[in-house]
Protein backbone atom coordinates (compact mmCIF):
# COMPACT_ATOMS: atom_id res chain seq x y z
CA UNK A 1 0.00 0.00 0.00
CA UNK A 2 1.60 3.26 -1.17
CA UNK A 3 1.34 6.22 1.23
CA UNK A 4 2.42 9.85 0.99
CA UNK A 5 4.24 11.62 3.83
CA UNK A 6 1.07 13.56 4.72
CA UNK A 7 -0.86 10.28 4.99
CA UNK A 8 1.87 8.80 7.18
CA UNK A 9 1.79 11.89 9.41
CA UNK A 10 -1.97 11.97 9.93
CA UNK A 11 -3.09 8.40 9.36
CA UNK A 12 -5.57 7.57 6.64
CA UNK A 13 -8.56 5.43 5.76
CA UNK A 14 -8.30 3.66 2.42
CA UNK A 15 -10.49 1.32 0.41
CA UNK A 16 -8.64 -1.43 -1.42
CA UNK A 17 -9.73 -4.23 -3.75
CA UNK A 18 -8.55 -7.70 -2.77
CA UNK A 19 -9.02 -11.01 -4.58
CA UNK A 20 -9.62 -13.63 -1.90
CA UNK A 21 -10.88 -17.20 -1.76
CA UNK A 22 -14.37 -17.54 -0.23
CA UNK A 23 -16.84 -20.37 0.13
CA UNK A 24 -18.91 -20.75 -3.01
CA UNK A 25 -22.67 -20.44 -2.81
CA UNK A 26 -24.45 -23.78 -2.65
CA UNK A 27 -21.53 -25.69 -1.12
CA UNK A 28 -22.43 -27.92 1.84
CA UNK A 29 -20.20 -30.00 4.08
CA UNK A 30 -20.54 -33.24 5.98
CA UNK A 31 -18.50 -35.05 8.60
CA UNK A 32 -15.31 -36.53 7.21
CA UNK A 33 -15.87 -40.28 6.77
CA UNK A 34 -12.18 -41.05 7.19
CA UNK A 35 -11.54 -39.45 10.58
CA UNK A 36 -15.17 -39.21 11.69
CA UNK A 37 -14.88 -35.49 12.15
CA UNK A 38 -11.82 -35.62 14.42
CA UNK A 39 -9.40 -34.14 11.91
CA UNK A 40 -6.74 -36.61 13.08
CA UNK A 41 -5.97 -40.28 12.67
CA UNK A 42 -4.81 -42.40 15.59
CA UNK A 43 -2.51 -45.31 15.02
CA UNK A 44 -1.83 -47.90 17.72
CA UNK A 45 1.28 -50.09 17.47
CA UNK A 46 1.97 -53.00 19.83
CA UNK A 47 5.59 -53.22 20.92
CA UNK A 48 7.57 -55.13 23.56
CA UNK A 49 7.20 -52.08 25.80
CA UNK A 50 3.44 -51.93 25.34
CA UNK A 51 1.18 -49.98 23.06
CA UNK A 52 2.43 -46.83 21.36
CA UNK A 53 -0.13 -44.34 20.02
CA UNK A 54 0.65 -41.78 17.31
CA UNK A 55 -1.61 -39.21 15.68
CA UNK A 56 -1.42 -37.68 12.21
CA UNK A 57 -3.49 -35.10 10.35
CA UNK A 58 -6.25 -36.64 8.33
CA UNK A 59 -5.20 -36.67 4.68
CA UNK A 60 -8.79 -36.63 3.44
CA UNK A 61 -10.03 -33.44 5.13
CA UNK A 62 -6.67 -31.80 5.90
CA UNK A 63 -7.49 -31.62 9.61
CA UNK A 64 -10.81 -29.74 9.30
CA UNK A 65 -12.96 -32.76 10.16
CA UNK A 66 -15.29 -31.98 7.25
CA UNK A 67 -15.55 -32.89 3.62
CA UNK A 68 -17.64 -31.47 0.79
CA UNK A 69 -21.12 -32.97 0.49
CA UNK A 70 -22.46 -30.89 -2.41
CA UNK A 71 -20.80 -28.37 -4.68
CA UNK A 72 -21.99 -26.48 -7.75
CA UNK A 73 -20.38 -26.95 -11.13
CA UNK A 74 -17.14 -25.05 -11.59
CA UNK A 75 -16.18 -25.08 -7.90
CA UNK A 76 -12.91 -26.78 -6.99
CA UNK A 77 -12.57 -29.64 -4.52
CA UNK A 78 -12.05 -27.25 -1.60
CA UNK A 79 -15.39 -25.53 -2.22
CA UNK A 80 -13.75 -22.12 -2.58
CA UNK A 81 -13.91 -19.55 -5.38
CA UNK A 82 -11.97 -16.35 -6.03
CA UNK A 83 -13.94 -13.18 -5.33
CA UNK A 84 -13.01 -9.50 -5.43
CA UNK A 85 -13.79 -7.72 -2.16
CA UNK A 86 -13.67 -4.01 -1.36
CA UNK A 87 -12.09 -3.69 2.07
CA UNK A 88 -11.82 -0.53 4.18
CA UNK A 89 -8.62 -0.24 6.19
CA UNK A 90 -7.54 2.34 8.73
CA UNK A 91 -3.80 3.02 8.74
CA UNK A 92 -2.59 4.68 11.97
CA UNK A 93 -0.29 7.70 11.95
CA UNK A 94 3.44 7.02 12.19
CA UNK A 95 3.78 3.86 10.12
CA UNK A 96 7.04 3.36 8.25
CA UNK A 97 8.29 1.98 4.95
CA UNK A 98 8.28 -1.83 4.93
CA UNK A 99 6.05 -2.09 8.02
CA UNK A 100 3.52 -4.92 7.88
CA UNK A 101 -0.01 -4.61 9.23
CA UNK A 102 -2.45 -7.50 9.66
CA UNK A 103 -6.26 -7.59 9.36
CA UNK A 104 -7.60 -10.67 11.14
CA UNK A 105 -9.97 -12.83 9.14
CA UNK A 106 -9.72 -10.77 5.94
CA UNK A 107 -7.58 -13.29 4.08
CA UNK A 108 -8.62 -16.48 2.30
CA UNK A 109 -11.35 -18.59 3.85
CA UNK A 110 -10.29 -22.07 4.91
CA UNK A 111 -11.64 -25.23 3.27
CA UNK A 112 -14.28 -27.00 5.33
CA UNK A 113 -15.38 -23.88 7.18
CA UNK A 114 -12.12 -23.47 9.13
CA UNK A 115 -10.70 -20.21 10.47
CA UNK A 116 -10.08 -17.63 7.67
CA UNK A 117 -6.58 -16.34 7.12
CA UNK A 118 -5.40 -12.77 7.59
CA UNK A 119 -4.83 -9.94 5.12
CA UNK A 120 -1.23 -8.71 5.33
CA UNK A 121 -0.61 -5.11 4.28
CA UNK A 122 2.94 -3.92 3.57
CA UNK A 123 3.50 -0.15 3.72
CA UNK A 124 5.43 1.56 0.93
CA UNK A 125 6.25 5.14 1.91
CA UNK A 126 6.59 7.43 -1.11
CA UNK A 127 9.53 9.83 -1.05
CA UNK A 128 8.74 13.49 -0.44
CA UNK A 129 10.65 15.94 -2.65
CA UNK A 130 11.24 18.48 0.14
CA UNK A 131 10.99 16.78 3.52
CA UNK A 132 13.14 13.79 4.41
CA UNK A 133 12.24 11.42 7.21
CA UNK A 134 14.65 10.50 10.00
CA UNK A 135 12.69 8.29 12.38
CA UNK A 136 9.91 10.52 13.73
CA UNK A 137 11.82 13.68 12.78
CA UNK A 138 11.58 15.49 9.47
CA UNK A 139 14.59 17.19 7.87
CA UNK A 140 14.54 20.15 5.49
CA UNK A 141 17.52 21.76 3.73
CA UNK A 142 17.06 25.55 3.64
CA UNK A 143 19.26 27.63 1.33
CA UNK A 144 19.46 31.36 2.06
CA UNK A 145 21.48 34.19 0.57
CA UNK A 146 24.51 35.75 2.24
CA UNK A 147 22.54 38.97 2.68
CA UNK A 148 19.67 37.22 4.47
CA UNK A 149 22.13 35.38 6.71
CA UNK A 150 23.92 38.60 7.63
CA UNK A 151 20.89 40.88 8.02
CA UNK A 152 18.32 38.35 9.18
CA UNK A 153 14.92 37.69 7.63
CA UNK A 154 11.77 35.60 7.93
CA UNK A 155 11.04 32.89 5.42
CA UNK A 156 8.44 30.21 4.75
CA UNK A 157 9.48 26.54 4.76
CA UNK A 158 7.40 23.47 3.87
CA UNK A 159 6.00 21.41 6.71
CA UNK A 160 3.32 18.81 7.30
CA UNK A 161 -0.06 20.37 6.55
CA UNK A 162 1.36 23.45 4.80
CA UNK A 163 4.08 26.06 5.03
CA UNK A 164 5.29 27.66 8.28
CA UNK A 165 7.22 30.91 8.69
CA UNK A 166 10.49 30.89 10.59
CA UNK A 167 12.83 33.66 11.67
CA UNK A 168 16.45 33.81 10.58
CA UNK A 169 18.46 35.78 13.13
CA UNK A 170 21.08 38.30 11.91
CA UNK A 171 24.50 36.70 11.70
CA UNK A 172 23.15 33.16 11.16
CA UNK A 173 25.97 30.82 10.17
CA UNK A 174 25.81 28.12 7.52
CA UNK A 175 25.25 24.75 9.18
CA UNK A 176 22.96 26.06 11.90
CA UNK A 177 20.04 23.77 12.68
CA UNK A 178 16.67 25.19 13.65
CA UNK A 179 14.31 22.88 15.52
CA UNK A 180 10.56 23.19 15.02
CA UNK A 181 9.23 21.22 17.96
CA UNK A 182 6.23 18.99 17.38
CA UNK A 183 6.32 19.48 13.60
CA UNK A 184 7.49 15.93 12.91
CA UNK A 185 5.61 12.62 12.85
CA UNK A 186 3.53 11.04 15.58
CA UNK A 187 5.07 7.99 17.17
CA UNK A 188 3.21 4.82 16.16
CA UNK A 189 3.20 3.62 19.79
CA UNK A 190 1.98 6.93 21.17
CA UNK A 191 5.31 8.18 22.55
CA UNK A 192 4.92 11.81 21.50
CA UNK A 193 5.67 13.57 18.22
CA UNK A 194 8.96 14.20 16.46
CA UNK A 195 10.39 17.57 15.40
CA UNK A 196 11.25 19.20 12.10
CA UNK A 197 14.92 20.08 11.72
CA UNK A 198 15.76 22.93 9.34
CA UNK A 199 19.38 22.83 8.14
CA UNK A 200 20.51 26.32 7.15
CA UNK A 201 22.85 26.55 4.16
CA UNK A 202 24.24 29.97 3.19
CA UNK A 203 24.31 30.11 -0.60
CA UNK A 204 27.45 31.43 -2.28
CA UNK A 205 26.73 32.77 -5.79
CA UNK A 206 28.75 31.14 -8.57
CA UNK A 207 28.53 34.08 -10.97
CA UNK A 208 28.75 37.80 -10.19
CA UNK A 209 28.19 40.92 -12.25
CA UNK A 210 30.85 43.62 -12.42
CA UNK A 211 28.83 45.80 -10.04
CA UNK A 212 28.42 42.94 -7.54
CA UNK A 213 32.14 42.18 -7.68
CA UNK A 214 32.96 45.83 -7.04
CA UNK A 215 30.71 45.92 -3.96
CA UNK A 216 32.23 42.75 -2.52
CA UNK A 217 35.77 43.98 -3.22
CA UNK A 218 35.03 47.00 -1.04
CA UNK A 219 33.89 44.68 1.73
CA UNK A 220 36.62 42.07 1.33
CA UNK A 221 38.98 43.74 3.81
CA UNK A 222 36.30 44.95 6.23
CA UNK A 223 37.00 43.66 9.72
CA UNK A 224 33.43 42.37 10.08
CA UNK A 225 33.89 40.15 7.02
CA UNK A 226 36.89 38.30 8.45
CA UNK A 227 35.92 34.91 9.94
CA UNK A 228 36.27 34.97 13.72
CA UNK A 229 34.22 32.27 15.44
CA UNK A 230 33.21 33.21 18.95
CA UNK A 231 34.90 31.45 21.82
CA UNK A 232 32.98 28.32 22.75
CA UNK A 233 31.01 28.26 19.50
CA UNK A 234 30.28 24.63 18.67
CA UNK A 235 31.31 23.00 15.42
CA UNK A 236 29.07 21.04 13.08
CA UNK A 237 29.51 17.62 14.72
CA UNK A 238 29.03 19.02 18.22
CA UNK A 239 25.79 20.71 17.12
CA UNK A 240 24.48 17.52 15.53
CA UNK A 241 25.29 15.48 18.62
CA UNK A 242 23.51 18.03 20.78
CA UNK A 243 20.37 18.13 18.62
CA UNK A 244 19.95 14.39 18.37
CA UNK A 245 20.60 13.79 22.05
CA UNK A 246 17.72 16.04 23.11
Amino acid sequence: LKMTLDEVANGVEKKIKVNRLVRAEGVTFKKCTTCQGQGQMRKVVNTMLGQMVSTTTCSTCGGSGQMIDKRPAGVDSSGLVSKEDLITIRIPAGVGDGMQLSMTGKGNEAPGGGVPGDLLIVIEEQENEELKRDGNNLVYDLHISFADAALGTSIEVPSIGGKVRIKIEPGTQSGKVLRLRGKGLKDLNGYGTGDQLVYVNVWTPRKLSSEEKAILEKLRHSQNFHPHPEAGEKGFFERMKEYFSE
